[in-house]
């Protein structure tokens, strides 16, 4: 196994070190927080030898992680899922909802509760994700939305020309690029996560005297996969991250 990433944590900070200013009166006056902290490092890294613990950025993450998990609950996390975890952390902005995904995901794994929920692969999925894509499954994870089309129907070809959307009812303008989201649910899609489904048969628009076809709409909703759902469960957080 490569274990090239741990080789760098291990050089940031000792873990004795991070022991010995536990004992520091001025740290004891937080509490039991950092304790609290460094037991989550232990638990996440104890199946792969612990070598070091973290500089500041990873002891943040750290802290999020121990927030989200009562002390009594915690167990080791499997490598299969703290080793790709905290090699993915290195290339994304702390504050970002990509990181609050995997923050949460690793959160699980140490989670006697939740452990279920962390499937390996849910790590390579966050990976893939853009930021908006991750707004839209944060979305998705509290309630449905209607998405609406209509199509002009071509009598002398008997066709209907390209779909135009005359409804969508998702908050697009919380998206950094609202005019990507037709292709962020073509990913998501392919991901397994969520996708854009038709909901009963197709309204056929009838005009003129007689009566004759001009087009259809089609109603459709945006909406998780069950897989998505169980994705969403284990990594999406509830509030937004600020």
């Amino acid at each position: 196994m490569h274990l090239g990433w741990l080789e760098d944590l291990g050089k940031l900070v000792p873990v004795k070190q991070l022991y010995k200013d536990a004992a520091q009166p001025a740290v004891k006056q937080v509490g039991q927080a950092l304790e609290k902290v460094a037991k989550a490092a232990r638990f996440v890294l104890a199946p792969i030898e612990y070598l070091g613990a973290q500089n500041d950025r990873w002891q943040h993450y750290l802290k999020r992680v121990a927030d989200k998990v009562p002390e009594e609950r915690m167990v080791e996390a499997h490598p299969q899922l703290a080793g790709p975890i905290f090699d993915s952390l290195r290339y994304v902005e702390e504050e970002s909802i990509i990181a609050e995904l995997f923050v949460n995901l690793l959160a699980r794994a140490i989670d006697r509760e939740r452990v279920y929920e962390a499937h390996p692969a849910f790590v390579h999925i966050i990976a893939q994700l853009s930021p908006d894509e991750a707004v839209i499954l944060f979305h998705l994870k509290k309630q449905e939305y209607v998405y609406r089309q209509y199509a002009k129907y071509n009598p002398e070809s008997d066709t209907f020309s390209a779909r135009t959307v005359i409804e969508n009812t998702f908050p697009t303008e919380k998206l950094t690029f609202p005019q990507n989201f037709p292709m962020y649910m073509d990913h998501l899609h392919s991901l397994d996560l969520a996708g854009i489904w038709q909901q009963g048969n197709q309204e056929a628009i009838m005009e003129g005297e007689p009566k004759v076809q001009t087009g259809v709409n089609i109603t459709s909703v945006i909406v998780l996969s069950a897989f998505g759902r169980m994705f969403t469960d284990a990594c999406v957080p509830d509030e937004m991250p600020s």
